[in-house]
């Protein structure tokens, strides 16, 4: 037996048998269920522990009382200085004047303060003319003062007897010999002799220039003659003390 298709149903009717839709409630309704912050009660303990967490400002010091501390160290310091280094039995106003007083430099240390205008007329003196030095030291004349001086000079070595400016010096070995003390390098004394005038004065001549003394001397001349003027001969022997004594 066949059962009869069921009756299509209309979206009507669907709704009429659903029941009625709900009518949405008014938003005042909704606005009326809000809460009221300002009618919630506030704990009075967390304003007060808000208001005590701060931590409390330190006092602040004074500048005048931390600047009269750091005055009383310093003077605290300074007075255990003077305690230590003072004297025993010294007496308080000589604490004071040593702390006051400076040590002052003597003017009588100075090296020149002791030269006399006697002494500084000598030293120009000296200067100008080298023999007047050398004539006080040996005595007698600035010329018999150099001849002590070369005598002095050339002592020890052969074949050299100088008695005067003269002859004494006409082969050269004195010359040789006087110049062989400063410079031994150049001046092979032990080679020399009395008959080789020429070699001798050139060597003595040529070893006084190295160092920057000039010869007033001719060789040709001094070995041509035997008696050398004298006074040429003092005059090339002063130069050579002058360079090296003074």
């Amino acid at each position: 037996m066949k059962t009869p298709p069921a009756a299509a149903v209309s979206p009507m009717q669907r709704h009429s048998i659903s029941g009625p839709i709900s009518t949405s409630k008014p938003l005042t309704a909704l606005s009326d269920k809000r809460p009221n912050y300002g009618e919630i009660p506030v704990q009075e303990h967390l304003l007060r522990t808000s208001s005590t967490s701060r931590p409390a400002s330190l006092p602040r010091v004074p500048a005048m009382e931390s600047a009269k501390t750091i005055s009383v160290s310093r003077r605290s310091s300074e007075e255990m200085k003077r305690d230590i280094s003072a004297p025993e039995g010294a007496s308080p106003a000589s604490l004071m004047a040593m702390g006051t007083t400076s040590p002052q430099l003597s003017l009588s240390s100075s090296p020149t303060a002791s030269v006399t205008p006697t002494t500084r007329s000598r030293i120009r003196e000296e200067r100008k003319d080298p023999l007047s030095a050398l004539a006080r030291e040996y005595g007698g004349s600035k010329r018999n003062a150099l001849l002590k001086w070369c005598q002095k000079k050339t002592e020890g070595y052969q074949n050299i007897d100088i008695t005067n400016f003269s002859s004494s010096w006409n082969d050269g070995l004195a010359f040789c010999a006087l110049l062989h003390t400063y410079l031994p390098a150049h001046i092979p004394y032990q080679e020399l002799n009395s008959q080789d005038k020429r070699r001798n004065f050139t060597l003595a001549f040529q070893a006084a220039e190295s160092v920057g003394i000039k010869s007033t001397l001719d060789i040709n001349e001094m070995v041509r003659t035997e008696r050398p003027d004298w006074q040429s001969v003092m005059l090339y022997v002063t130069a050579i003390y002058k360079y090296f004594e003074t």
